[in-house]
């Protein structure tokens, strides 16, 4: 799926290294944000995975609801080395207790606003907030995949906040997946399938499935939705048996698999 003229998709080829100074500001506005966040409560709580360390925070709705923030959470290997062009593998577990502190690397893309590459390969990360980090307390999922045709975009709290989810109760998870060549180009053999960011989601609705208990979540009542190329998103996991048992309701947000952006007729010719 996804957009494949050269304006829409990026090439690798076509990275350039940042400018010195955009790479001062974005590293200090990181230290700045972590430094915020070291001086919040936090909470920690276990995982199948391993401990995890959050943030107790306020939501800016009406009712200025306490809520707990997990972010950056590795759901997959990073898809580096190796790993790049193949179907994303679990994480694994961690000794000790991890910082879920701050949210992880967007998909390497191009900036929508300035001509420059932002973000990471190793992107694999997803965002859980929640009013009771809790096992047994059976709160609905919500699990937002975003748009960006297939090709941009992120589960950033800066532009999808879960405010007002939390405030109805809601335990909301957020995620990254790969966009772009490196997420939906297919040469349509064994080595270059193509779908591997689709592939990412199905690992992340996984781990949903797996671990969001530990969260207050309840793991038979997931919900999953999105927006344009999240929208098309859920559409094929709502036909597809990889993801099957893995959620239970969807909603599609001006996007669906019938887009003619969100599927390629001959990926291999025009890849």
């Amino acid at each position: 799926p996804g957009f494949t003229d050269s304006s829409r998709v990026i090439s690798e080829t076509r990275y350039k290294p940042l400018c010195r100074t955009f790479l001062q500001q974005n590293s200090i506005r990181k230290v700045i944000h972590f430094k915020l966040a070291m001086n919040q409560e936090s909470i920690e709580i276990s995982t199948r995975q391993g401990k995890l360390r959050g943030l107790v925070k306020k939501s800016s709705g009406f009712h200025n609801k306490t809520y707990y923030s997990f972010q950056g959470i590795p759901y997959g290997k990073p898809p580096i080395g190796k790993l790049r062009f193949k179907t994303s593998e679990p994480f694994g577990k961690w000794e000790g207790v991890r910082d879920a502190l701050k949210e992880g690397n967007d998909s390497i893309q191009h900036h929508m606003l300035f001509n420059h590459p932002v973000g990471d390969e190793d992107c694999l990360y997803l965002n859980v907030y929640t009013t009771q980090p809790e096992e047994g307390a059976k709160k609905a999922v919500m699990v937002w995949i975003h748009g960006g045709g297939f090709a941009s975009g992120s589960g950033s709290s800066e532009l999808y906040g879960p405010d007002y989810l939390v405030e109805e109760d809601i335990v909301l998870v957020s995620i990254n997946y790969r966009c772009g060549v490196l997420g939906f180009l297919s040469l349509e053999n064994e080595k270059l399938p193509g779908n591997l960011g689709l592939k990412d989601q199905v690992l992340a609705l996984q781990w949903v499935h797996d671990n969001i208990d530990s969260f207050g979540g309840d793991p038979d009542n997931v919900t999953i939705f999105g927006e344009s190329a999240g929208g098309a998103s859920v559409n094929y996991h709502m036909v597809s048996p990889l993801s099957r048992g893995l959620f239970h309701k969807a909603i599609l947000q001006s996007g669906c698999s019938l887009s003619q952006w969100a599927f390629q007729d001959n990926p291999r010719e025009k890849a």
